[in-house]
Parts: C-alpha cells; sequence; structure tokens
C-alpha cells in the first residue's frame, strides 16, 4: 500500500512538473513576427511597464522605474511619469510634480471627467504600496490623494472608473517569503482583483493566478481581466452603479498575459511573455533576454473572441513586453525592465 503510494506521489509530481514546463512555453518556438514595422525605440526611460493614451489629445503617457537598481538596492532617480506627445515629433518628457514622497510607479490608469484630466498611479516604495491620484494640469501631475489599504499588498495594475472609484489587481496573496514563490511555481490561485468604491476596498474576485492587467470597455459594462501564470483572458459582466461583476467568459490564450488597453473600435491589445521562465531569468540578470508577444482581441459578440498575434520577438528588439497601445495606425510596446519603448506603424 505505502509502495503504490509513494509511486503515485511521484508520478502526480513528474506529471506537475511537466506540466508546468509546458506551460510557461519552455518548448515554445519563437518565430520574429510583425504586422507592421518598427519607426523608433526610445531609450531614455527604465522599465515602461504600462503606457494610458489620451486619443483626443495625442498624449502618451509612460510609467517608467528602474526595477533593476531597485532591486539591487540602488537608487532610481530618473522614475516618474513621461509624457510624449503623439503628432509632434518630440522625444519624452518626464513630468513635474508636487507628488515630494518616494515614487516609483507600477500600472497606471488615465480617466477624464467634466473636462478634467487624472492619472492614477501604482507606487511601490520603502513605506509600502500605494494607489497615487494626480490631476494632470499644464503637463503637470497636481497629486490629489494617496489610497493605502491592507488588502492591496502587491498592486500591479489599476483601471479607473470614476473620480476615487478604480480596480485594482494584487499579483500575489502573499507579499514576499516561500509562499509567494510557491504561489508562481506550484500554480496556487491565491491573488485577487479589488475595488475601491470611493469609501471602502473589497475583494470583487478571487482565486488567481497572478492577477495582472485590467481593462474596462468604453461603456463600461465590461471588465476585462489577465492573470499571468493561469494565462487567460477573463471578461466580466459590470454593474456600472455598484460595480458588481459577473464571469461571462474565459478565454484561454496559451502565454503569460500582461497588461491590457482597449483602442478605439474596442479591440483588446495585451503584451504578453510567451516563455514565463525565460522572463523570469530575464527579471535577475539583465543579459539574458526574454521573448515579446503582442495580442489583439476582437470582440465578436458575447464568449466569441478573434484573436491574433501582431507581434513576436525574440527579446533582441524588445524583452518582456508588458503593455501595447494602439494610437491611429502605430503601435506603442513598452517593457518591464528594459530601457526601451518601441514605436511602430501598423501595416
Amino acid at each position: 500500500m505505502n509502495k503504490k503510494f509513494v509511486i503515485i506521489f511521484l508520478l502526480g509530481i513528474i506529471y506537475f512538473t511537466g506540466s508546468t514546463i509546458i506551460d510557461s512555453g519552455t518548448f515554445k518556438t519563437i518565430e520574429n513576427k510583425f504586422d507592421g514595422e518598427v519607426s523608433t525605440v526610445y531609450n531614455s526611460m527604465s522599465g515602461t511597464e504600462d503606457l494610458a493614451v489620451d486619443r483626443d489629445r495625442g498624449l502618451l503617457f509612460i510609467s517608467s522605474s528602474d526595477r533593476w537598481a531597485l532591486r539591487d538596492g540602488k537608487k532610481a532617480p530618473n522614475d516618474g511619469i513621461y509624457l510624449l506627445q503623439l503628432d509632434s515629433g518630440t522625444l519624452p518628457v518626464k513630468l513635474r510634480t508636487d507628488y515630494n514622497g518616494d515614487f516609483h510607479p507600477h500600472g497606471i490608469s488615465y480617466f477624464k471627467q467634466n473636462g478634467d484630466s487624472f492619472l492614477y498611479v501604482i507606487n511601490h516604495n520603502d513605506n509600502g504600496d500605494f494607489v497615487e491620484a494626480f490631476e494632470f494640469i499644464d503637463h503637470e501631475l497636481k497629486h490629489i490623494q494617496t489610497f493605502q489599504n491592507e488588502l492591496m499588498t502587491c498592486p500591479n495594475d489599476l483601471v479607473v472608473v470614476g473620480k476615487n472609484k478604480f480596480y485594482v489587481t494584487n499579483d500575489h496573496g502573499n507579499k514576499e517569503g516561500i509562499m509567494r514563490t510557491l504561489e508562481d511555481y506550484l500554480k496556487i490561485p491565491s491573488s485577487y482583483l479589488l475595488y475601491f468604491d470611493g469609501k471602502t476596498f473589497s475583494k470583487a474576485y478571487e482565486d488567481l493566478n497572478y492577477a495582472n492587467g485590467v481593462a474596462v470597455s468604453h461603456d463600461g459594462r465590461k471588465l476585462y481581466l489577465t492573470h499571468t501564470t493561469g494565462r487567460e483572458l477573463l471578461t466580466f459582466n459590470r454593474n456600472p452603479e455598484t460595480g458588481f461583476l459577473e464571469v461571462e467568459s474565459t478565454l484561454k490564450l496559451g502565454t503569460g498575459v500582461d497588461n491590457i488597453d482597449i483602442d478605439e473600435k474596442g479591440n483588446i491589445w495585451v503584451g504578453a511573455h510567451p516563455k514565463l521562465f525565460a522572463f523570469v531569468e530575464h527579471a535577475g540578470n539583465s543579459t539574458k533576454k526574454s521573448p515579446s508577444e503582442v495580442l489583439k482581441i476582437t470582440p465578436h459578440g458575447p464568449k466569441v473572441f478573434g484573436v491574433e498575434k501582431v507581434y513576436m520577438n525574440d527579446g533582441e528588439q524588445i524583452s518582456g513586453s508588458s503593455v501595447a497601445v494602439v494610437y491611429k495606425d502605430e503601435i506603442f510596446i513598452g517593457a518591464v525592465f528594459e530601457k526601451k519603448l518601441l514605436r511602430g506603424k501598423l501595416k
């Protein structure tokens, strides 16, 4: 009986290990592809992990943080929000702000209401993890408010749905230690999506494998969520009045999905990591390359999507792609760690 149990246990470990390796994309073949042409590579900003666009004004907001320096205990004085005026041909510039705390941006969300413009930014520093709210006035960021909560231990991305109302992904249930590592490698679904309704934080959806990108449709009635090691895009029906979510569909994508942006036509653009173990190596060693991928997902109706791989690269052109934003006939691709932002013209 004991011998049989040991054999079953060992077979289970072998199966699980093999499944994890396969799911990570280790054996995936990477063939460089781009349905367009790269026109510019901006290399003045570190870790262009997230992007937000004001299409009416032709403005691209860039979240920048030197994560390799911070990991090594060094300063990152150039961290901040950068602005690229898309129709001017100028270079990105770091926005001035009256926020006087330690500022290391992660996910960002741009929101307009009654003619006013706001940028909400996830900020990690030695004091904790926060959401900082800014008003964008005269090309400056005026700090409005800081949000913090014990449930928001590992915030990654957010989407603002009203003034002081937002969803934020918590990519791990454990902030640090062995349990955090086990979440990743054993695919323990401990991360979750939070909702702040203007007064309180609450868990809007749980049991995710590395909750990452989040976005809301233009009419506010759909919420899209990626979980990276889950390799899926979840679609929720959303009540705009209460913020309540109900799962509509789960779309398996077979890649390490990251941030989400929705273009003018409602297409969903997702940056992704096709080889997750390569991305982990890249995170620990800047000389290691990590393949990059961009997906265009087109909703055709309830539970029906078209999926197109628009960009795939072995990591030489850009490593660790995390976000893609489309403006007119151009695409912008950011990376988690590298000092790169790609600008390309789509076919």
